[in-house]
């Protein structure tokens, strides 16, 4: 039982050792690797005479592929003499959705250190792969190629450079067994367009790796430059006193960072419009500052400026919608990453509320109305900061004793005939408050009209009175023949 264990273990061994030797069998055309979308199967720096042959593939059909040889000048930072290019390969095969390539171009008598590349141009969708050639049996020379690094130095004062160097086949000897190759370099301070400053030329001290790569470490110190951006066109010479082509890099140095000075009103008042600006200074010209703005309110609430409030990078219009002390915060990184953080403190005064008073007569301090009439004190367009005015406070009071809250007084709450001494106080969310004292009279018109009318008939009535009552005297006294006796006493 073991032996037919052991037995069918060994077949299946087998059968799976045959099929990944059948799949490793399987020719593959080039170094293609699935990830990758074109590739070129020779390596850099092969040198081709008469005729250049190439072979590779891609993910992309043929039909959508060119290629294009550009020759690279010695002393020149761009390759953009381009002495050869077509869509035309010699043979293409397609398998499992790969396209495989290739070129015999003829050279002729072409010399050069030139560029070759695979270029995939479809819409919008562009992908390259590039290698280095040199083609016929003269003008050749060593070709750099910058190689990105993306760690940043320990010191801001330090930039490494890392270079990848191609020679010409067979001549990467040495002279007489010295190595006298360097890397030079033309520096200049540079505004992004141009230079702005004398140049001058400096050897650039380097290392090799055990990759091959040359480094370059340029010290701001040793070199004796101030910060700020600089332009440096780097080339390589060789033990056989050949230059390479040129690569040009623009450095930053910069050891300090920026000084930020806020210039705006520290006391302003409530919803009044406030321009804020900066001025950052980061010690040379052309300096890349990113500066953000935040501004915190007095209950310590942290925001962004809003898009109405900036006017550019460098300038603000800010309106304070509550009083107290605000924290205008202005935060500078420049390119390296220095930074510097500034506030700039305002102290924002309240405005207080100004009452304004309407009614159906003129106001003053001694108002009279008809208890029977439709009259009303309306305080609804009192002043104060749009922030403010919904939620002022209107109280009225008689006597210290409030008798209604609300923006209009009326007969709905005092109807009662009299003298009332009326005040009205508005109180804002910040308790500053105006007040208003007024006399209102209140009466009911139509009995003093009354009064006033029925007074002549009264007058009259009496007037009428008097005159009956003597007559009635005269008429008394003539029926008594005018003759008053006095009564006689009996003894």
């Amino acid at each position: 039982m073991g032996k037919r264990i052991v037995t069918v273990t060994c077949t299946i061994l087998l059968v799976i050792s045959m099929l990944v030797s059948n799949t490793s069998a399987i020719p593959s055309k080039g170094h293609h690797h699935g990830t990758e979308n074109l590739t070129i199967d020779q390596p850099d720096g092969q040198q081709f005479i008469e005729y250049l042959n190439l072979t590779g593939t891609s993910i992309f059909p043929a039909s959508e592929l060119s290629w294009s040889i550009s020759e690279i000048l010695p002393e020149v930072v761009s390759n953009q003499n381009i002495i050869n290019t077509s869509n035309i390969f010699e043979q293409v095969t397609v398998e499992d959705n790969v396209w495989y390539w290739e070129l015999s171009i003829y050279i002729g008598e072409l010399n050069c250190s030139c560029e070759f590349s695979l270029i995939h141009q479809h819409n919008e969708d562009h992908h390259q792969s590039n290698i280095l050639v040199y083609l016929g049996e003269s003008d050749h020379f060593p070709i750099i190629e910058n190689i990105p690094s993306f760690q940043s130095p320990s010191d801001n004062s330090d930039v490494v450079l890392k270079y990848a160097v191609t020679w010409p086949p067979n001549e990467n000897n040495l002279i007489d067994g010295l190595n006298i190759s360097l890397f030079k370099a033309e520096i200049c301070q540079y505004s992004g367009e141009a230079c702005v400053s004398n140049s001058f030329s400096i050897e650039l001290p380097y290392s090799v790796l055990n990759d091959g790569i040359y480094m370059i470490q340029i010290n701001q110190e040793e070199i004796q430059i101030n910060d700020g951006n600089w332009l440096f066109n780097i080339i390589y010479r060789d033990s056989y006193l050949r230059t390479s082509n040129l690569h040009s890099k623009v450095l930053t140095f910069d050891s300090n960072p920026p000084n930020v000075t806020v210039f705006g009103d520290q006391n302003t008042t409530e919803m009044s419009q406030t321009i804020y600006s900066i001025l950052v200074d980061d010690g040379y010209d052309s300096s890349s500052i990113a500066i953000t703005w935040t501004l915190t309110n007095p209950d310590g609430n942290i925001r962004a400026l809003f898009s109405s409030e900036i006017i550019d990078d460098n300038s603000a219009k800010i309106s304070f919608n509550k009083s107290g002390n605000w924290s205008i915060s202005v935060l500078a990184i420049d390119s390296v990453g220095h930074y510097t953080r500034i506030s700039h403190v305002v102290d924002v005064e309240n405005t207080p509320p100004v009452i304004s008073i309407d009614s159906i007569d003129e106001i003053n301090s001694d108002m009279t109305f008809d208890i029977t009439s439709d009259w009303y004190l309306d305080a609804s367009n009192s002043v104060d900061t749009e922030n403010d005015k919904i939620k002022l406070i209107f109280q009225w009071y008689i006597d210290d004793s409030m008798i209604y809250s609300g923006k209009n007084l009326s007969q709905s709450v005092l109807s009662k005939p009299g003298s009332y001494e009326i005040k009205l106080i508005i109180t804002d969310d910040d308790g500053d408050k105006d007040e208003y004292e007024l006399l209102l009279t209140l009466k009911q018109d139509s009995e003093t009209r009354e009064d006033a009318s029925f007074s002549p008939v009264i007058v009259g009535s009496i007037s009428l009175i008097a005159i009956l009552l003597l007559i009635s005297l005269i008429f008394t006294l003539n029926k008594s023949n005018g003759e008053f006796k006095l009564p006689k006493w009996k003894n």
